[in-house]
């Protein structure tokens, strides 16, 4: 009977740049990233060249506000599984994420590297590990309810009886929505008509890629309010922008193949920021973009700001990249009001995802 050959856990090599000379490590670790996860969601989507997808995910790693540490798992030199642990530069918390590829399943890989992320972060003094794994809509059977009292997680699934064994608790349902593009025309004129009216004393800003100077104190005090603003239940967030922090991962971005489209909303008597939007759009037309943090300010809340901010990006979004095909979006279960605007202009579920916590220390 052949046995299984060995693999080897190791620490993960970062390059400078996608064509530098040790770049081909990170590369595999991409393309087991964007892999596993198409895989778990039950996403049909092209997936991207594996030096695309390394050049998509370098920035992140590059991001002097959140350390990203990585371990790759080789067998007969191949990459066939990744471990990584983001280490925000505040607070206790910490994010780890383990993908094995199908066909290495078993062999105990996903094991040997949580436990290697477990000792990283422990080592880095966290005392909070959390973990996102995601899961297709429609899976039956016996379920493990969130917390919140939104969403459940199939017990059947490996990823599930993986968070648990290692001591994790379910803290938060997150779905993931799909919108095909161009959508309803008639029916996102008249959601934008109607937020346009009830935003009034209002006005909405865009730009495509950096952001401009005038804006960039702005985005950094909405990127840092995600972490409090939104509905993170149990989950623990401190990811603390500042201006320095928002030029820099700015720079990073413009060597990146993907295009950030971000529209804010401005209150025009004081001319304070009031909310925004992002898109993240890939180079590729058959691939979806991404639709990242949207939020609008406590103080602005009740002036349908959030519809507006959507649908201006979208607009805008159709308007430059004529050719994109669907926006995806994932929100908590429990952000209802989020939800319903998304709902509301034509967005269906995809897939779904578990907020996981584990308390190590």
């Amino acid at each position: 009977m052949s046995s299984r050959p060995a693999f080897t856990i190791s620490a993960l090599t970062v390059p400078e740049s996608i064509d530098a000379p040790d770049a081909a490590e990170f590369i595999g670790f991409a393309a087991v990233r964007y892999a596993v996860i198409a895989e778990l969601r039950g996403d049909t989507s092209p997936l991207p060249a594996p030096e695309v997808a390394a050049a998509e995910l370098l920035p992140n790693w590059r991001d002097e506000g959140n350390t990203s540490l990585g371990l790759v798992a080789t067998v007969d030199g191949r990459v066939v599984g990744r471990g990584n642990v983001v280490l925000p530069a505040d607070g206790a918390e910490c994010w780890a994420a383990v993908a094995v590829l199908p066909e290495h399943r078993g062999a105990g890989i996903g094991s040997a590297l949580y436990r290697g992320l477990e000792r990283i972060a422990v080592d880095a003094g966290r005392r909070i590990i959390q973990n996102q794994t995601d899961f297709p809509a429609g899976i039956g059977g016996d379920s493990l309810p969130a917390p919140t009292g939104y969403g459940s997680v199939p017990l059947g699934l490996a990823s599930t009886r993986f968070a648990l064994r290692f001591g994790f608790s379910l803290e938060q349902v997150g779905r993931l929505s799909g919108f095909s593009l161009p959508g309803d025309s008639d029916l996102m004129a008249a959601h934008l008509s109607e937020s346009s009216a009830a935003a009034s004393g209002y006005r909405t800003v865009t730009w495509q890629g950096r952001t401009p100077e005038d804006w960039v104190d702005a985005i950094a005090l909405m990127r840092t309010r995600m972490s409090t603003d939104t509905p993170n239940a149990g989950i623990e967030m401190s990811d603390v922008w500042t201006a320095e922090r928002v030029r820099a991962v700015d720079d990073l971005w413009e060597a990146s193949p993907r295009t950030i489209l971000t529209t804010i909303a401005v209150h025009e008597s004081t001319g304070e920021p009031a909310g925004f939007t992002e898109l993240d759009v890939p180079a590729e037309h058959d691939r979806p973009v991404e639709q990242m943090d949207t939020l609008v300010l406590a103080g602005h809340r009740g002036r349908r700001l959030g519809m507006l901010l959507k649908l201006t990006n979208l607009r805008e979004l159709s308007a430059r990249f004529p050719h994109s095909a669907e926006v995806q979006t994932m929100n908590a279960e429990d952000n209802r009001h989020m939800l319903d605007v998304n709902e509301a202009v034509g967005f269906r579920p995809l897939a779904y995802s578990a907020r996981w916590k584990k308390v190590v220390g």
